[in-house]
């Protein structure tokens, strides 16, 4: 378990995890200029801040094929033991591509892990999978969004109407999903401000999950992606 620990950054704290081309509102004191020159952009060095009392863990059992069901079935196990060992209490939001599984109050100990263990075996794999497109950039969208409406040009009013239209179609898609209403229904058993942890491997949920963490860090969660296969941890922080 202690090797878990650097791996996921579930420590309370700020944690350093990599680098993302800067956006507005990102404080310059982040900037790495050694990646900016190498790039001919800005970038800046991203952390996660993982603190308060509880987690949220929010898990898509949808998986596309046999090894991602095994990734998915560590993850959510591997998670769970780590809150447990951090003792850091979590609630769990769960669905597949067609529903909400379940969702509960604040798990601790054995109760968390038991409860890891029975949603693994409702990992779904459809029978005819289907291609997704990558995840949208919610972030960099409104941020575009805002700047646009400072300018007044015809070219620029032109763009602004193509990105509203991009991003009310997520809105649109995001609203019937059951990620969606797996965080609604979540958060009326957690506190506002719980730590939300994702494992999802992004396939009919991206949408949602764009929309939602987006929606999340502007209201103060701390929101990261966690997915693990063997001994090797992926864990990247959505940007506010």
């Amino acid at each position: 378990i202690e090797s878990l620990k650097p791996a996921f950054g579930l420590r309370r704290g700020i944690e350093y995890y990599g680098n993302q081309v800067y956006q507005p509102g990102d404080s310059l004191k982040n900037i790495d200029w050694k990646h900016s020159l190498q790039n001919n952009e800005l970038i800046v060095r991203e952390y996660v801040e993982f603190q308060g009392q509880s987690a949220l863990i929010l898990v898509n059992l949808t998986a596309g094929n046999a090894e991602e069901a095994d990734t998915l079935a560590y993850s959510i196990i591997v998670t769970a033991l780590s809150l447990v060992n951090e003792n850091i209490p979590a609630s769990l939001a769960v669905y597949d591509n067609e529903k909400v599984v379940l969702t509960t109050g604040a798990l601790q100990g054995d109760r968390l892990v038991a409860r890891a263990r029975q949603i693994t075996q409702q990992i779904v794999v459809p029978g005819n999978p289907v291609k997704y497109l990558n995840p949208p950039d919610v972030t960099r969208l409104r941020s575009n969004l805002n700047r646009l409406s400072t300018v007044e040009n015809p070219a620029a009013q032109k763009l602004a109407q193509l990105l509203r239209i991009e991003y009310q179609s997520i809105v649109d898609a995001a609203g019937g999903n059951p990620a969606a209403r797996a965080v609604a229904d979540a958060f009326t058993k957690t506190t506002d401000d719980a730590n939300v942890i994702i494992i999802s491997h992004r396939n009919h949920d991206a949408e949602a999950l764009a929309l939602s963490a987006w929606d999340l860090r502007r209201r103060g969660s701390s929101v990261m992606n966690v997915l693990v296969s063997g001994t090797t941890a992926r864990l990247t922080p959505d940007r506010p």
